[in-house]
């Protein structure tokens, strides 16, 4: 893949982000009566990106897997699941190891007893995408700005107060946030591994007291495509040659930081529908696309990566025994209310 400069690399990426998707992904929830839950996930798009959708069920062998056309022959990969409980539907759509960089949904349910009736409380939160997690959003924008820059270009044509000037600057923080966050991330990485070391005490404390000058020194110069052309870079911030020998010796964390990089190459990319079928009567939910019982959401990866999204849906549904239990209680009581007492023989 053709390198480029990390200022360039991380413009485009937050370029890409609010791109339409290559990919339409729809992740369907068949809630059932005993908690059981089906997972059906369709995702449609070019045949050589349909194996690049960034869940953790790409991995699990525990799904069953279809090749299939739809919309007018297009191609298109069919997954589906069913599990006993929502916390099994967790270890395929959470997994545990939190090196593992996918887009992580954990779902949750509360089920209440009411006799004549079964409450059932579901909901979906998905994780924040945010691959490196080390800075905060806000202290680079506005919820006022977030909002203006997720809208399409169609939206912000329709937007009467729209000021191309002021969303060129919120582009511009916005792009300083991506770099921020990369950067961040890659020098604790990097630091983490300097540790481990000790001949590079010294090399330590001239990076803290250069650091913000490396970070301009790789937004003007330095290549992003991987953790490795960082390291290159920071050996020619360094005027040194050994440090990218730390990969060969540490490729773990390094690894761990390319899987980052791809991850958010893969979350903008596309277009991410959330479908939620619950028993019985649906009582409320936070969608505002409902159909019966089923429930959508419909999210781009802008939507997924600042903060988590919950997704909400409780239902009711009548026990149909309890009220046949409850039938031959009130007709046993009526017969032995209206039963001859027998009356006391004489001794």
């Amino acid at each position: 893949m053709k390198t480029i400069s990390f200022r360039t690399g991380a413009a485009l990426l937050s370029l890409f982000l609010f791109l339409p998707g290559c990919l339409d992904i729809y992740l369907t929830t068949q809630l059932f009566p005993n908690g059981e839950i089906e997972k059906t996930i369709l995702i449609k798009g070019d045949s050589t990106d349909l194996e690049s959708a960034p869940f953790y069920f790409m991995q699990d062998t525990g799904w069953t897997r279809k090749d299939i056309r739809v919309d007018d022959d297009k191609p298109a990969l069919s997954l589906t699941r069913k599990f006993s409980s929502f916390k099994e539907l967790n270890k395929s759509m959470n997994p545990e190891d939190t090196t593992i960089q996918v887009i992580r949904v954990k779902s949750d349910l509360k089920k209440k007893f009411r006799w004549f009736f079964t409450y059932f409380d579901y909901s979906e939160t998905i994780l924040k995408a945010d691959p490196y997690k080390t800075l905060d959003w806000r202290n680079y924008l506005t919820e006022k700005e977030l909002r203006q820059l997720k809208l399409t270009e169609d939206q912000r044509k329709e937007e009467p107060q729209f000021n191309e000037d002021e969303y060129k600057l919120i582009e511009k923080k916005y792009e300083e946030f991506v770099m921020r966050s990369a950067f961040e991330d890659y020098f604790r990485i990097l630091f983490s591994v300097l540790k481990k070391e000790s001949s590079y005490a010294a090399v330590q404390s001239e990076l803290l007291n250069r650091k913000e000058e490396l970070y301009h020194f790789m937004v003007d110069s330095s290549n992003a495509e991987h953790g490795r052309d960082l390291t290159e870079a920071v050996d020619k911030f360094l005027n040194r040659t050994d440090l990218i020998g730390l990969i060969l010796k540490y490729p773990v964390p390094f690894k761990i930081f390319d899987d980052k990089m791809e991850l958010w190459d893969k979350i903008g990319a596309n277009s991410y529908k959330f479908i939620i079928r619950m028993p019985g009567i649906l009582l409320n939910t936070n969608s505002t696309q409902v159909e019966g019982l089923e429930t959508r959401w419909e999210f781009t990866g802008n939507d997924l990566y600042f903060d988590d999204v919950q997704l909400t849906c409780e239902s009711r549904m009548i026990n149909k025994w309890a009220f046949v239990v409850a039938g031959i209680v009130l007709l046993l009581a009526i017969g032995l209310a209206f039963k001859p007492r027998r009356g006391k023989t004489a001794a």
